[in-house]
């Protein structure tokens, strides 16, 4: 038994020991670098030799001879041809400094590559090589962003594996669509800030995933096929025209949209899918309502309405859109008091609702969106006071009320936030003395425009990081704290059109002072001019005084002994 047991943990040893050299052997054949064949490795050596004549400050590290080692490189064995010679399927060469069509020749013989990334070159047309070059056989992506190719798109006929294409940036003119004719397996276009023109292509809409036409000159309607499957849809900053299709927004899988900067006019569509993620429409000639089915939209994280021409007010079922990010309904004419049920986006971070006709008490329920860091309710007219649990939000560093008409006194728990860092409660009607300011504010704090009375507190020297104080048009008094010349951070005062007395501080001269319309407040800069002028005078005055008494003296000295032949031989 004790030989037997012995030999089974003899076998089991040897059996292990077998299955640790199969496994390391297996580990050294990974790490084995790949080699191409030896037409391709060729072709690598003269594109490498090609771009470090034209550009040699930027070029592949060839100090291994392999190329499937060089950045940007990504080599693959054939799984048709197991065993045989690596061939390049990624090559990525952005930034490289090529204006040469000639690379593009030497490129056209790997017909292997599937992905080809030449963005961020200098070409000064689009290489006619390209439209007949073998590599579009199997090439599946072409990134061709920002490489200065004015002209026309060009021909990819040749080009029927194509998935991904990208042109972005790179001052393309002329219209768009049979170019795009031969392309049936294209799901991601991006054609973004050229001058192209014309309508917008539709021809390819069938096997589209992501159309981003942003930034051109694209005219006419939207074509209501454009999003048949597409899930991202940008077409912002072009001239388009007429009225949203009413299925726009409705497309199943669609989860970005954005139509900002255009000259859509209208109402905005009813319908929207719950997958859709991201709405921008903002800057447009948009009229009509807010609709109230936009709480349809389950998914919707941002929604941008503002510079429209929207009235009425914001409908309740907004509400139902808990995922909210960001609202932005700016510079619209929306009017009526906020609805309760905004309080209800607690995973917003950005409430903009500036330059609109909103009316009554800021809701206190905005005390429940923990998550605010951006509060814009300016140019309104909202009444009453300001309620103080706003400023016990943990994450708000934004805040703008201007330009309301809100009353009372400034709630003390103003010294709350940990995060605030500008704060404007400029143009109201508020009331009382100013508190304590909390001591992460660094951008600005305006009080301006209002009715604050008492002295400018002390405790605002504090604020090192301040950048900008304004305090105009107020009932302050009292002298102006010295501390203030404690803020080293600080460009702009602005304090005038109060009550203010004593002297101004001596600030630095990088410190913009506006103190006009403080009739009591001395200058401290025209005051020590004052002073100084002054003292040179009297100080003058002594000097003629004391040379005309030794003049004098000398003149009757000399007289007397003359006289008494004090002086004489």
């Amino acid at each position: 038994m004790e030989k037997s047991r012995y030999g089974s943990c003899s076998h089991h040893g040897l059996l292990l020991a077998l299955l640790i050299c199969l496994l390391f052997d297996l580990s050294m054949a990974r790490v084995q670098p790949l080699r191409l064949n030896k037409v391709q490795e060729s072709t690598m050596r003269n594109l490498s030799s090609m771009v470090s004549t034209m550009a040699p400050w930027s070029h592949w590290d060839t100090t291994d001879p392999n190329p499937c080692l060089w950045s940007g490189i990504t080599c693959s064995v054939p799984s048709n041809r197991p065993g045989s010679s690596a061939v390049v399927l990624h090559l990525s060469m952005s930034r490289f400094g090529l204006s040469n069509s000639t690379v593009i020749a030497c490129l056209c013989s790997l017909d292997t590559l599937e992905s080809l990334d030449l963005s961020k070159n200098r070409f000064t047309d689009l290489p006619q090589q390209l439209s007949s070059c073998p590599l579009g056989a199997r090439l599946r992506t072409l990134n061709l962003s920002y490489a200065q190719l004015p002209g026309p798109l060009g021909d990819f006929t040749g080009f029927r594996k194509l998935e991904v294409l990208d042109f972005s940036f790179s001052l393309l003119s002329g219209n768009v669509d049979e170019q795009l004719s031969s392309l049936p397996r294209l799901r991601s276009l991006n054609l973004s800030y050229n001058t192209l023109g014309g309508s917008l292509p539709t021809i390819m809409v069938h096997s589209l995933k992501e159309l981003v036409l942003s930034g051109n000159g694209f005219s006419g309607l939207i074509p209501s096929e454009i999003t048949m499957n597409t899930e991202m849809l940008d077409l912002s900053y072009n001239k388009l025209s007429g009225e949203i299709p009413p299925d726009l927004f409705l497309a199943g899988g669609l989860h970005t949209v954005d139509l900002t900067g255009n000259r859509l006019e209208g109402h905005i569509p009813q319908g929207f899918s719950r997958s859709l993620y991201r709405l921008h429409l903002g800057g447009n000639l948009l009229d009509g309502s807010i609709p109230g089915s936009i709480g349809d939209a389950s998914s919707l994280s941002y929604l941008e309405l503002n510079n429209n021409h929207l009235a009425g007010g914001i409908p309740r079922q907004v509400g139902r859109c808990s995922r909210l990010v960001l609202l932005n309904l700016a510079s619209n004419q929306l009017n009526g008091a906020v609805p309760a049920e905004i309080g209800k986006l607690d995973s917003l971070a950005v409430l903009k609702l500036q330059i609109n006709n909103f009316d009554g008490h800021i809701p206190s329920t905005l005390v429940n969106l923990v998550n605010l860091n951006v509060l814009n309710l300016s140019q309104n007219s909202f009444t009453g006071e300001i309620p103080h649990e706003i400023f016990q939000l943990p994450r708000l560093s934004n805040i703008n009320l201007q330009g309301n008409k809100i009353t009372g006194a400034i709630p003390t728990s103003i010294s709350s936030p940990q995060s605030l860092i500008e704060l404007h409660l400029g143009d109201n009607e508020l009331t009382g003395v100013i508190p304590t300011m909390p001591t992460s504010l660094s951008a600005l704090l305006n009080l301006s425009h209002n009715h604050l009375s008492g002295s400018i507190p002390s405790n605002i020297g504090i604020l090192k990081d301040l950048e900008i104080l304004d305090l105009s048009y107020n009932d302050l008094s009292g002298p102006i704290p010295s501390s203030l010349e404690g803020l080293q951070s600080l460009t702009e005062l602005v304090i005038s059109y109060n009550q203010l007395s004593g002297s101004l501080p001596a600030f630095r001269e990088s410190v913009a002072v506006d103190s006009t319309g403080n009739p009591d407040l001395l200058n401290y800069t025209a005051n020590a001019s004052d002073v100084m002028t002054s003292t040179e005078d009297h100080s003058s005055a002594i000097w003629v005084a004391a040379v005309s008494f030794v003049v004098g003296f000398v003149v009757s000295f000399y007289g007397d002994g003359i006289r008494h032949g004090w002086l004489t031989g």
